[in-house]
């Protein structure tokens, strides 16, 4: 396939594949100039004034003059499907298809007298416009849906922050301001209840929402409406030419029948389809096409390379490139050997074909690759939000939990007031955690360690200072010191711990840790993850018999 990163797919880009079929029209359609093979004047501006309406950046440049332009060479240029796929693109809903209309019935007018050069000459008309205007349309469509893939992970992502903060409003938020209320009351022990039910409910593992379907945005250009008109088209002007033909009434049927039969498996080959979906039956149904194509090509009086060009579109749609590009050239030269103008027609529709396909293709990917960059965000974000949730409000109400329960051990040494502020800290951070800004600052989170251990009666034993880490480090550090200091509260009997600070980390080590294996939660791989993304290394495990150290070390 094409496009222009490595995630999407890779061949010819779409600027490429419209430049390539709007050639392909001029020289397969266009009189040559004075009997060569080069096309007249008129075709070349025509081709110009068509890549102008047709190609992105070239939005300024075109205008009423230019449309006007167009329509006046429509007559001169013998490419008159290009005023057509001009009409389309410019010109507002429903003029633009009664323009189209007189278009193609001019084509009619001016391919000459008889029933086969009429339908012919509106048939192509009627081709080209619409594949043009379709091509362009999924082009734009291609550009807009990539230009927007980050627009839209930022939008599920806000949507993700709102779900989450109404969660967390109902989850801890209420609990919190019951604790405020409890704690203006007096009451310790069901300040210490509540705040303990609600870091219960914060370290649990939640169960994941169910994924939300990433919007597809605008919808695609009307390939399939594209694709049976223009069928159609080629039928009708089929038709008209075996009906000029002198051939005998089987013969008629016979051709009619595989005209039928090839355009309609062109049909089936061609529909919109998800990336890497065939049509089923499509080995089977490809070799049917060549074979009715190459009889009607070389049978009696057997002209009409369109199918062939069917098969050779099919043959680029449905086969791998290293099969489907063989095949292409070879019905170019079974054209060839028929007519030069043959082997031209099988070039410029089978690319035709295969470029509304290739198109069609492209914008289903973006799109997936669009919902899989929301998706990939969204569960990045949940995962920002949980971890946030367990190391920051954990052990805040863990904090505040531990506190209250001192203020039931000592009423008058104002722990209660302590656990209020520790919960208006906590609430605090509950209303940025979806926002984003949970950044911690070292030099509060330390104090209330001092303050948070003092009240546990346990001796801290401080060496280094704060103002020695790097200022970038310095969050890791104070988010390391809190879940270290709720840990040692939650998982020990201790009465002593170190904590050391230096540049290159911290390095927090406690007695008395409980007898067993341990089991830990979420916390140290929460603190794990956040060091590897700071490319520090976090590590947490005993130190001697009767010790437990956390270290983080800045400088992996």
């Amino acid at each position: 396939m094409f496009g222009g990163t490595k995630d999407e797919d890779e061949g010819l880009p779409g600027p490429v594949v419209l430049s390539l079929v709007l050639l392909g029209a001029m020289f397969g359609m266009a009189a040559p100039a004075d009997g060569g093979w080069w096309p007249a004047p008129a075709a070349l501006v025509a081709l110009a004034v068509q890549a102008v309406h047709c190609l992105p950046w070239t939005t300024r440049l075109r205008g009423a003059w230019t449309l006007a332009a167009q329509l006046l060479l429509a007559p001169w240029s013998g490419v008159p499907g290009f005023a057509a796929a001009s009409v389309l693109l410019l010109v507002r809903r429903p003029v633009r298809w009664v323009l189209f209309a007189v278009i193609v019935a001019g084509a009619a007018a001016l391919a000459g007298d008889g029933g086969y050069r009429a339908a012919n000459g509106a048939s192509n008309a009627l081709a080209q416009g619409l594949t043009v205007y379709a091509l362009t349309r999924l082009f734009h469509l291609y550009a807009e849906l990539h230009a927007a893939r980050d627009r839209l992970a930022a939008a599920q992502v806000a949507r993700e922050r709102q779900r989450a903060a109404r969660e967390l409003h109902t989850a801890i938020g209420v609990p919190l301001a019951a604790v405020l209320r409890l704690a203006a009351d007096g009451d310790a022990a069901a300040v210490a209840a509540t705040a303990r039910r609600a870091a219960a409910r914060v370290r649990a593992t939640p169960e994941p929402p169910p994924p939300a379907p990433a919007p597809d945005g605008p919808m695609p250009a009307p390939v399939l409406p594209v694709l049976v008109a223009v069928h159609l088209g080629y039928l009708a002007a089929g038709v008209a030419l075996l009906l000029d033909l002198d051939l005998s009434v089987g013969q008629l049927a016979l051709c009619l029948a595989a005209l039928t039969i090839v355009t309609g498996l062109q049909v089936h080959h061609s529909l919109p389809r998800p990336p890497g979906v065939r049509p089923p039956g499509y080995g089977w149904t490809w070799a049917l096409q060549c074979v009715l194509a190459a009889a009607v090509l070389f049978g009696p009086d057997g002209p009409h390379p369109q199918l062939l060009a069917f098969a050779a579109a099919s043959a680029l749609v449905l086969l791998p490139p290293a099969a489907g590009w063989p095949a292409f050239g070879a019905a170019v030269l079974a054209a060839g050997t028929v007519d030069a103008t043959a082997a031209v027609d099988v070039v410029t529709i089978a690319l035709v074909y295969y470029g509304l396909t290739l198109l069609t293709t492209l914008v289903h990917r973006v799109r997936e690759a669009r919902r899989a960059l929301a998706e990939l965000a969204v569960a990045r974000e949940r995962r920002r939000i949980a971890r946030d949730v367990h190391d920051l409000l954990g052990s805040g109400l863990t904090a505040v939990a531990v506190t209250a329960e001192l203020a039931l051990c000592e009423p008058a040494a104002g722990h209660l007031p302590r656990a209020a502020a520790l919960a208006e800290r906590t609430l605090a951070e509950l209303r940025a955690i979806p926002a984003d800004h949970t950044e911690l600052d070292l030099d509060r989170e330390l104090a209330s360690a001092r303050a948070l251990l003092a009240a546990a009666g346990i001796e801290l034993r401080l060496t280094g200072a704060p103002e020695s880490i790097p200022a970038t480090a310095r969050p890791l550090l104070a988010a390391v010191l809190r879940e270290g200091v709720t840990n040692l509260l939650r998982h020990s009997r201790a009465t002593h711990c170190a904590l050391a600070l230096h540049p290159g980390g911290l390095r927090l080590t406690n007695d008395r840790p409980r007898p067993g294996p341990h089991r830990p939660g979420d916390g140290t791989p929460n603190l794990t993850a956040r060091a590897a993304a700071h490319g520090a290394a976090l590590t947490s495990g005993p130190a001697g018999p009767d010790h437990w150290t956390l270290a983080v070390a800045l400088d992996r």
